[in-house]
């Protein structure tokens, strides 16, 4: 899980250190583990595919903090292609790509918010407790399972579409007013005069929209951490 989650998943973060972080929570996690059954034996076929199944439950758990930060991500690439803000790009230290600042900048909030909310501890939570309700050999899994999480990462997009649309709207109407007063008056620059003004009001945008972000990231983690207690089968 720590090799995918967010944070502990960056490429900045040295894999020493996720080694060392892996060992501490082993061992840290492991007197309140249910016990392995006894015919299990590690070196065997049914060893190898139990060893495999618990690393992808791992990975799918880290996965979907990783798409929660990312949502926050693709707001930022969103606002930043719709109001011309997206020229400003750097490369993200978290994943090595070339990302807008104001990605950049949603990203950093979003995991300020998930640390500072606990989220990896909450995870470090729901791993334990997904040793007792799946426990290790009994191979519970299934297809329905991973599709529901597939599914649900897909709500993604449709989030970080909805907290932009109404910074969309308003974009399209000024560039439509601009369309028609150009119409009206060729003698306007419109490429000199409503560039500035769309970065300005794309300016504007982001301070409105990070007036309710943590709202939205609060509900978004909350449907995150529901669907991971349904992947590993947890009242939560």
């Amino acid at each position: 899980m720590l090799m995918v989650m967010t944070v502990t998943g960056a490429r900045f973060v040295s894999p020493r250190i996720r080694l060392y972080l892996s060992l501490a929570i082993t061992l840290a996690l492991m007197p309140a583990i249910p016990a392995v059954p006894q015919e299990l034996q590690l070196l065997s076929f049914q060893g190898f595919l139990t060893t495999f199944e618990q690393i992808v439950i791992g990975v799918a758990m880290g996965m979907v903090t990783q798409f929660i930060i990312q949502t926050f991500v693709l707001l930022g690439q969103i606002l930043g292609m719709q109001s011309s803000l997206g020229f400003a790009s750097m490369v993200d230290p978290a994943n090595g790509q070339n990302t807008p600042l104001l990605g950049q900048l949603f990203m950093f909030l979003s995991t300020m918010f998930f640390l500072a909310t606990d989220g990896h501890l909450k995870m470090l939570q729901l791993v334990l407790f997904s040793f007792k309700t799946l426990p290790i050999g009994n191979g519970s899994l299934n297809a329905v399972d991973f599709r529901e999480l597939a599914l649900w990462l897909g709500i993604m997009f449709k989030t970080a579409l909805s907290m932009s649309l109404s910074g969309i709207i308003a974009l399209l109407t000024i560039n439509l007013s601009f369309g028609v007063m150009t119409r009206a008056a060729p003698q306007l620059n419109i490429f000199s005069l409503g560039f500035a003004f769309a970065l300005l009001v794309g300016l504007l945008i982001c301070w409105y929209i990070l007036a309710g972000l943590y709202s939205h990231y609060e509900l978004y983690w909350l449907q995150g951490e529901q669907q991971v207690c349904r992947f590993i089968r947890l009242n939560c």
